[in-house]
């Protein structure tokens, strides 16, 4: 029976005209027997021959004469069938699966790798016993929360609160040291820490035990806790450890205990050496240098807790008016302090992978419904064979499913590498190491990312291809497959692809311009071809102020020898890799009057040399000299803004400033040089106050080095070090390396996040630019019959270029002026992360809209240039 008598026969059953209807059953069942008999020959079992045949006549089932939908047929049957009918559509059209399965995969991937991420970092479990309960004390400064606590004020928390079980205190910062006396010397870190910090995290050791009152009093024996690691680094885990000595900055620490495996709290360390009261950590009110960590007692919430060190706040700022006066203490639950620094920019990582699997989604539902389009035909037969449109709908609902699960694999499998990705430019120091994993829960999201998927991409191509005219289909050529309505519906997507876009690329541009900005900050010193170190001499060798500045002064002069070398100079904290150290400074004659003591600022100890080799100009006065010892008058050299804050326009060479050292007299110092300002800690913290004092008249164990040369700075680190081994092989060159470096490591999280965004930003660009070369060609496809009659008549082939392409540049402008104000809303997330740059940057959002602009033309050109070369008698030939 011819094909078109066949369908018509069908329609009219569908229409309504029943009296055709036992002719057509006996048809269909002579045609259904005649393909059975061919896949019979063609080697198949009965069985499969039979449901090839009822498969390629619609999925229709005879059973005693009569015609019966597949409705009838169990639901597991139905979905196998669909899926292996779906399995080898696929496989006829690999390029098709290809692209659903990496684009989706991609989408799917990004959002699994960030999920596992933030379940390794926001939802993961602190690594202490019911640390539910515990909180992290800091203070605050007229409701600021701030940082670091003194210790004498948490000595007072200690002793007057009620709500803790236990309440410890450690220094969130490293102390670095020399281990010596155990074979090479090794620079250890350490912390000072109370010995309720590790009752607080309920914590006990591997082996010994932790500090007891008797060690956190002053004066009391020199003990120390060291780390896992270090005890098997340097004492091969020998279980006789307790009671050896370990000598670190030439002083002996008998050891009492070792932590467990893994033990850390906000940075890894090697030791932990005991708080003592009115020690030079726990010395001053207004030094402060501890973070508390406290264990809330049964029952106490962290709201009665609050009100409880609120109270003895106020106490304290009664009874000590001039360091407590505005201060307090703000207990925070230890997640959500440790994740502070970190939430910003997981959450806005977090948001735009679910961009980009939003933008993936649009783009494979756009290219569902061209496939739709295109198998109008194919449906439209499966339909006059009694395929309900409800069968229809289940059967690419099942291909759209099928094409999620496979692309929930390969996101699966993508996922490890975004991961690691992620994490090599986003660090998570404070939460410890963040190891790429997959587990059940990470599987699970995949799965339930995918069904969602489904609803995002799958659920409307089903239900519009169900729902299309089998009538049309069947007497429809290439020139009128697919309805205005799709036609409009893959335009929408591909605005809202191009919106979306935006959002990504005005943030990552944001953000790259607020790098750069960073990068240009003006330091105050040149830090190209400058090598730093850092040196540390022993208590015990080295004990007093002389024999410290015999050494650092030989060691000066002999690294100027070394070929290559411009300068060399040294300080006890090189700027931006070591902030910290500041204290209030202003004239002597103001120390102990009402409100607060002078300028906060940064104080340093120099050597001759250091300002010529960092590049500080001098502005005023002199350097430090090799004169100015202790037999001569404190001096000091100031930054010429403090200079300015303390004396304003008056010349303060010979003027005298007065230092708040924790006593109830200032230490007064001689102004004899002013020097430019300098970037002291962040660069985003721009140059701030500081003050040079001497090393000659306040000598410490450890100076950082800098210097200047030019050619190979690997060649000239060996030569330090070699010049240092030969004074004294007990004391190490340390951390190694350039300012330029130390400067890109500070900027690195700023770099980083800017980096990573751009990255996905680029890949929803790439995304968008696909979505709409298939929409445009698409409708080329589509218009190939009238383009061939334009180009018939005449028209000429930039006209039909300009055509096609300027339907796709009104796509994009549409999606531009959605997306930009939708992306001025969205860069509010990354506000707190931006430097020197507004969130309405009109140069940024003009970079953007002219990119996007320009790759989505670029994008619209292939369509259009495959339209101008349309040959008219092929497009009538195919109508």
């Amino acid at each position: 029976m011819g094909g078109w008598r066949w369908m018509a026969r069908r329609l009219q059953i569908l229409l309504g005209k029943e009296g055709a209807e036992r002719e057509m059953d006996e048809e269909i069942r002579e045609h259904i027997e005649r393909e059975t008999e061919l896949n019979r020959s063609a080697g198949m079992s009965p069985e499969e021959a039979r449901r090839r045949a009822l498969v390629a006549f619609g999925g229709v089932e005879l059973h005693k004469e009569q015609v019966r939908d597949v409705r009838g047929v169990r639901l597991l049957d139905d979905f196998i069938q669909d899926a292996r009918v779906a399995l080898r559509g696929f496989l006829k059209e690999p390029s098709f699966t290809l692209a659903v399965l990496l684009t989706l995969g991609l989408g799917i991937g990004g959002n699994v790798a960030m999920f596992a991420i933030l379940q390794g970092s926001l939802f993961h479990a602190l690594p202490y016993p019911r640390a539910d309960r515990l909180v992290v004390g800091r203070v605050t400064w007229n409701g600021e929360i701030g940082q670091t606590v003194s210790g004498p004020d948490y000595f007072d928390y200690v002793d007057r609160s009620t709500s803790f079980e236990a309440l410890g205190a450690f220094t969130p910062f490293e102390l670095r040291g020399t281990l010596t006396g155990l074979g090479e010397p090794e620079r250890a870190k350490t912390m000072v820490a109370s010995g309720d910090y590790f009752e607080a995290l309920g914590v006990r050791p591997a082996l010994g035990r932790t500090f007891n009152a008797e060690e956190a009093v002053l004066g009391g024996p020199q003990v120390i806790v060291i780390s896992h690691g270090l005890w098997e680094r340097r004492f091969g885990s020998d279980p006789a450890i307790l009671g050896r000595t370990a000598t670190f900055n030439g002083t002996p620490y008998t050891i009492i205990g070792v932590m467990p495996a893994g033990f850390r709290l906000m940075l890894d360390t090697d030791a932990w050496l005991p708080m003592q009261r009115g020690g030079g950590w726990a010395q001053a009110r207004q030094f402060h240098n501890f973070v508390l960590v406290g264990r809330l007692a049964e029952g106490v919430t962290v709201a009665r807790a609050q009100e409880e060190v609120d109270r003895i706040s106020a106490s304290l700022a009664e009874t000590y008016p001039d360091t407590n006066r505005n201060k307090g203490l703000a207990l925070t639950p230890m997640r959500e302090a440790l994740l502070e620094g970190y939430r910003t920019t997981l959450l806005t990582l977090m948001g735009a992978v679910a961009v980009l699997l939003l933008i993936a989604c649009g783009n494979v539902a756009g290219l569902l419904l061209a496939r739709g389009s295109a198998r109008q035909s194919e449906l439209a037969v499966r339909a006059v064979m009694g395929a309900g449109r409800g069968r229809l709908g289940r059967q690419l609902l099942t291909e759209s499913a099928l094409l999620a699960m496979g692309a929930a694999v390969v996101g699966l499998a993508l996922a490890s590498w975004i991961q690691r990705g992620v994490l090599a430019f986003v660090a998570l120091e404070r939460l410890g190491p963040v190891e790429p994993e997959l587990s059940p829960a990470v599987v699970g999201f995949a799965l339930a990312l995918a069904g969602f998927s489904v609803l995002l991409f799958g659920a409307l191509p089903a239900v519009r291809t169900a729902r299309a005219d089998p009538a049309a289909g069947l007497g429809s050529g290439m020139r009128t497959a697919g309805s205005r309505a799709g036609t409009r519906f893959r335009s929408a997507l591909v605005v809202g692809q191009v919106a979306l876009t935006a959002v990504l690329l005005v943030s990552a541009g944001l953000l790259l311009r607020s790098f750069d900005e960073l990068r240009r900050v003006d330091m105050g010193f040149d830090p190209s071809d400058l090598l730093t170190a850092s040196v540390q001499v022993g208590d015990a060798e080295f004990p007093d102020l002389p024999s410290r500045v015999a050494f650092f002064r030989t060691l000066m002069e002999r690294i100027r020898s070394i070929p290559g070398v411009e300068g060399a100079g040294m300080i006890d904290r090189i700027p931006v890799r070591m902030s910290g150290g500041n204290v209030r400074v202003d004239l002597p004659e103001r120390f102990g009057m009402s409100g607060v003591f002078g300028q906060l600022a940064y104080q340093r100890s120099v050597l001759p040399g250091y300002f010529g080799a960092m590049g500080i100009p001098l502005v005023a006065g002199r350097d430090v000299a090799w004169t100015d010892d202790a037999g001569t008058p404190r001096a000091i050299v100031l930054s010429s803004a403090l200079a300015t804050a303390i004396f304003g326009s008056d010349d303060p060479l010979g003027r005298t400033v007065g230092i708040d050292a924790g006593g109830d007299e200032p230490v007064v110092l001689e102004v004899v040089g002013v020097v430019g300002d300098v970037v002291v800690g962040h660069p985003a913290n721009g140059t701030e106050y500081a003050m040079y004092t001497p090393y000659t008249q306040r000598a410490g164990t450890l100076l950082g080095l800098a210097v200047r040369a030019r050619g190979d700075m690997g060649a000239v680190s060996s030569a330090v070090r070699q010049a240092l081994r030969e004074m004294d092989p007990n004391v190490p060159l340390a951390e190694v390396g350039t300012l330029e470096g130390e400067v890109a490591r500070v900027l690195s999280s700023n770099r980083s996040i800017a980096v990573v965004l751009a990255l996905f930003a680029a890949t929803a660009l790439l995304l968008a630019a696909v979505g709409l070369y298939g929409v445009l060609a698409y409708q080329v496809a589509r218009r190939q019959h009238e383009i061939g009659i334009r180009i018939a008549l005449g028209a000429r082939l930039g006209t039909v270029v300009s055509s096609v392409v300027w339907g796709g540049v009104r796509l994009v402008a549409l999606g531009l002026v959605l997306g930009i104000p939708l992306a001025w809303w969205a860069s509010r997330l990354v506000r707190e992360m931006l430097y020197g740059v507004e969130i309405s940057d009109a140069t940024t959002y003009g970079a953007v809209a002219f990119f996007l602009a320009a790759v989505a033309t670029a994008a619209c050109l292939v369509p259009g240039l495959r339209a101008a070369r349309v040959d008219p008698v092929e497009a009538f030939r195919r109508e």
